[in-house]
């Protein structure tokens, strides 16, 4: 069990008067009780952790996390269980379930604590960091090596299979998502899914991929020309690139994350190209867009050894799109550092 986490949500209680906190976001369980289970609850008390759940589980809670009571719900329902125990409880209104809040409502009130958890996963320690730098790193190796790989003739579906079998190779677990790789006009759709389109001379093509090392995940985006570039391509990147080293800089200068997106965002909008169409990045963790989100309402303080992307773009459409995406923290001494590596320059592959 983590005890960052349980003291987070104890402290809630404590603040809010509340008997307990009935956590129902699955990273959250694991973050606050190392339970790695993909159906029940976690229930925190002031003095007990309990899970509720089904036998399936039950072996696998004993090994996990031995010091929280395990509850069955082939015997007792959850919404009985907090009834019996419990007047007011924290639920997670973002990931529990109508039926489920329907249920336990009628024995218990309620109070929202959707932050409560995923603030205190956003400050990670020196041992998630290193997993995080883990999977940064393989993302540069595999964007070397698939710099390599790639040639006119190749379909999108090629690249994007190669960057998974090669990430894999070097250690990871799985992919962070289902990796971008977007050619030619595609490449302003800034969420366009690896298809069958053969990736020609000319094509500017986002290459948006990121892997799971113990759980934690990385995220990384680079944009390259198939052949030369034109000038217009060029200026473009250029400008891109302008803005994620602003962004990167500037981030030990601002207060909030809300300050750090209008300075990106600010850069993109007074060109020619703007407006900017999505938040500057996002917190990495135990999901790969993890909280925060960085866009220009979230007030949260950018403090020291929260890992996050910065990750602007532009997007012309029906032409082309560029977006240039880094892994990065705010170490202790107040610099930034990078855990993805690999070349921001643009390349031309020939």
């Amino acid at each position: 069990m983590n005890e960052t986490g349980v003291v987070a949500v104890r402290k809630f209680l404590d603040a809010q008067d509340l008997d307990a906190f009935l956590i129902s976001d699955k990273e959250d369980q694991f973050y606050v009780a190392n339970y790695s289970g993909d159906d029940g609850f976690v229930v925190v008390s002031a003095d007990e952790i309990f899970i509720v759940t089904d036998a399936r589980f039950f072996s696998q809670i004993k090994v996990e996390c031995p010091d929280c009571e395990i509850v069955d719900v082939a015997k007792k329902s959850l919404a009985d269980f907090l009834a019996e125990r419990f007047s007011k409880v924290a639920i997670e209104s973002d990931s529990l379930l109508t039926k489920d809040y329907l249920a336990i409502a009628k024995g218990v009130s309620t109070v929202n604590g959707d932050l409560v958890v995923k603030q205190a996963r956003m400050i990670k320690s020196a041992a998630e960091i290193d997993l995080l730098k883990q999977g940064a790193v393989i993302c540069d190796q595999v964007f070397d090596h698939i710099v390599d790989f790639m040639e006119v003739g190749q379909t999108e579906l090629a690249v994007a299979n190669e960057i998974e079998r090669f990430g894999k190779s070097l250690g990871a677990s799985k992919l962070s998502f289902e990796t971008i790789v977007a050619s030619g006009v595609r490449s302003a759709f800034p969420h366009g899914g690896a298809t069958s389109k053969v990736i020609e001379d000319g094509d500017v093509v986002t290459l948006d991929f990121g892997f799971v090392v113990d759980g934690y995940f990385s995220d990384i985006t680079r944009t390259v020309v198939m052949g030369e570039a034109s000038e217009e391509v060029k200026k473009v990147y250029g400008l891109v690139q302008k803005a994620e080293s602003m962004g990167i800089r500037f981030a030990p200068m601002v207060e909030t994350f809300g300050d750090l997106d209008r300075v990106v965002r600010g850069f993109i909008d007074d060109t020619e190209y703007g407006p900017f169409i999505h938040g500057t990045g996002h917190g990495l963790g135990l999901v790969c867009h993890d909280y925060p989100i960085i866009r220009t309402s979230n007030n949260d303080q950018l403090v020291s050894n929260i890992v996050f992307t910065v990750e602007p773009g532009i997007y012309l459409e029906n032409k082309f799109g560029v977006r240039i995406e880094d892994d990065v923290y705010k170490n202790d001494a107040g610099d930034m550092v990078r855990l993805t590596n690999s070349t921001t320059d643009l390349i031309e592959i020939k």
